[in-house]
């Protein structure tokens, strides 16, 4: 019978890993417990690049891939921005002694921009794999008013302070996609809208189908946003635009509608 591995606690609570990503936490961590040799790691990670490959291709090239390095350096970025927000959070939670309320000012104001930090960076890699083809999809049968049943409650949780309305009136049961690829589709563009308007603004969501697509229609309302993180709105237009090309879809980034921003993307029935 094999050794059991316990699995440390980050790497169980780390956001938003894939598979691969996974298994590079993985071998990180058990090569700093001196448990597997630098060999044995670079094995587990599996396709992880190192940093003197990207220079040898170089040598080779002429060039390095500024898409596979900047895919390599932010998956290194997660490591230590997973250990600031969580350890921001334990202090949040007096678990190491009482915090007066300025220092939960502060340490709130520090988990948050970590948070947002390590979507930024997820962003970048995501955004890297797509534009090198790196990004397949895996289409089953499911139920897309469920997709969007699913990513709407997950974002309208992670997003209390705006009222999100949804009408979806799709009557097929089953189609063709990826459904957890299509749920951050329609997570980030709810985001998209959402972050046109400020907190105490409106998101709508409508789905409808026609006999050969599903449109599915965003729309943001109310006071406009202080800021509107340009780049996180590049980002997220470019990846969800990526993902539903691979699906086969389009989407229109719609425009400013003055109180907020509307967009539309299709996908095709299977």
């Amino acid at each position: 019978m094999g050794a059991i591995i316990e699995i440390p606690t980050e790497i169980l609570e780390a956001a938003r890993l894939t598979p691969d990503e996974i298994k590079v936490e993985l071998a990180m961590q058990l090569y700093k417990q001196g448990r597997i040799n630098p060999e044995q790691a670079r094995i587990l990670a599996g396709e992880a690049p190192r940093l003197e490959d990207l220079f040898l291709k170089k040598e080779k090239t002429g060039r390095i891939d500024m898409d596979e390095f900047i895919s390599w350096a932010a998956h290194d970025l997660k490591s230590p921005l997973n250990a600031i927000i969580g350890f921001t959070k334990v202090v949040l939670k007096g678990i190491d002694g009482p915090v007066t309320e300025l220092q939960v000012t502060d340490l709130t104001a520090a988990h948050m921009s970590g948070q947002r930090m390590l979507a930024l960076t997820s962003n970048l890699i995501d955004m890297a794999r797509l534009n090198n083809g790196d990004i397949r999809i895996e289409m089953n049968t499911a139920s897309l008013a469920q997709v969007l049943s699913d990513a709407t409650s997950r974002w309208k949780t992670q997003n209390p302070g705006k009222e999100l309305i949804t009408i979806e009136t799709i009557k097929t049961p089953e189609t063709r996609l990826d459904s957890a690829r299509m749920r951050q589709v329609v997570s980030g563009l709810l985001t998209y809208a959402g972050n046109h308007v400020a907190e105490s603004g409106q998101v709508s969501l409508r789905a409808q189908e026609d006999e050969k697509s599903f449109i599915i229609e965003i729309e943001s309302a109310g006071e406009k946003a202080r800021d509107k993180f340009e780049m996180d709105l590049a980002m997220l237009g470019f990846i969800c635009r990526g993902l539903i090309k691979l699906h086969g879809g389009n989407l229109e980034l719609g425009e400013d509608t003055g109180s907020g921003f509307a967009l539309r993307f299709t996908l095709p029935k299977a």
